[in-house]
């Protein structure tokens, strides 16, 4: 994904940031600093999406609630922020009070508080990327052209129309000043009490960006959107790959590959940190190793699966897949050593192994599960577009 500024203040680029940041699930422990390889397997799999995001009507509400943000008038663009915010609040206590489940309703905990503070991550910088990604906002400077929109709005000249003139333009085309967003044609109002459930508009209007964006094309996220009868799975890894396209399938299959790589390395790096005593690690190691020799996997292939240059993570991975065939496992060897290394390169004065200020605890292992490349955000979007619309 492509993401940028242009001409913008320090607080669209510092916007911009933020939101490369979520794409890159920064919330996740790198201890090993595989996350440009993870990442870049999810972007190619699933564009647009981040494990922050939690309901896909947002990519409806949000191009509302821009639209509405363009009503006020402002005296500098820098006062559009404080009225996307205080829009959000009321959308967070509408969509609140009119959904069923209310899980993952970002804000929804600050609701009728007496405080300045609001959450840390709103709902447009969580939604930001996919906005774009899918080709529904389509600029980064989203603060000052809401401002020239609004300022746009209210300078033009008031248009006469006759009493039977169709003063409807939601369907039809748009005024230049809000062409920086596309915008869906609705019944409801978030200013109101509204719901979670996806009506036929809110459908429509984001399965059509998610099959026409040039990003989306021949990724696994359009082609579930494109196949509503393809089977969810649980897990990643569980993906029925032999029900997809070639050239998808073969992606799912690299991405599980590297999945099962990175948690036998993650295994023997919590031995390591446990200082050789946790049994069960050692035992579920050797275990992992076994499985990886056995299963036929070429790490170059693996890593020659997605479109970054060759750096640090990927020589560490091949570094590693050597040392794994060449039998060096033995305690404190060079297997041991690379990963002790990496972890220093990455992590520095917080690094885990060594560091005198970190304990293990083999009831919060690091890192100790598999890579799912937020394929529990997109099943959780699949099952929200499968749902009947609420105004069938």
């Amino acid at each position: 994904m492509k993401l940028g500024y242009i001409h913008s203040n320090k607080e669209e680029q510092a916007r911009v940031l933020q939101v490369l940041k979520l794409t890159s699930e920064s919330v996740a422990l790198d201890e090993l600093g595989i996350g440009r390889i993870r990442d870049a397997f999810a972007d190619k799999m699933f564009p647009g999406i981040s494990t922050l995001q939690k309901h896909i009507k947002y990519f409806s509400l949000m191009p509302q609630l821009y639209r509405k943000a363009t009503e006020k008038r402002y005296n500098r663009p820098n006062e559009v922020k404080a009225e996307i915010i205080r829009l959000e609040k009321i959308m967070t206590k509408n969509l609140y009070e009119g959904s069923t489940d209310k899980r993952g309703i970002t804000g929804s905990d600050m609701i009728n508080k007496n405080s300045n503070n609001y959450v840390k991550y709103d709902p447009a910088y969580i939604y930001n990327t996919g906005l774009q990604t899918f080709e529904i906002l389509r600029s980064t400077q989203l603060y000052e052209l809401i401002y020239s929109a609004s300022k746009a709005l209210h300078n033009a000249p008031k248009a006469i129309k006759s009493e039977d003139e169709d003063t409807n333009n939601d369907t039809g085309e748009k005024p230049n000043i809000f062409q920086f967003c596309s915008f869906p044609n609705v019944d409801y109002d978030f200013t109101q009490r509204c719901s979670l459930d996806l009506t036929a508009e809110d459908k429509a209007f984001i399965v059509d960006h998610i099959l026409n964006a040039k990003e989306c094309k021949n990724s696994l996220l359009r082609y579930i959107v494109d196949n509503p009868d393809f089977p969810i799975a649980e897990t990643f890894e569980q993906i029925p790959a032999a029900l997809l396209p070639a050239d998808l399938a073969e992606t799912q299959d690299l991405a599980r590959r590297f999945a099962d790589f990175m948690y036998m390395i993650h295994i023997r790096y919590n031995y390591i940190f446990s200082q050789y005593q946790d049994e069960e690690l050692r035992t579920l190691f050797e275990e992992k190793l076994a499985e990886f020799r056995n299963s036929g996997t070429d790490i170059d292939k693996v890593l020659g699966a997605i479109e970054i240059r060759e750096n640090s993570s990927k020589r560490f991975c091949k570094n590693v897949t050597e040392r794994l065939f060449a039998n060096d496992t033995q305690v404190g060897g060079t297997l041991d050593q690379l990963i002790i290394k990496r972890e220093k390169d990455v992590k520095k004065s917080r690094r885990k192994i060594g560091n005198p200020a970190y304990t293990y605890n083999p009831k919060k292992r690091i890192h100790f599960y598999k890579l799912s490349y937020r394929w529990e955000t997109v099943k959780v979007f699949a099952d929200e577009l499968r749902k009947d619309t609420n105004n069938d």
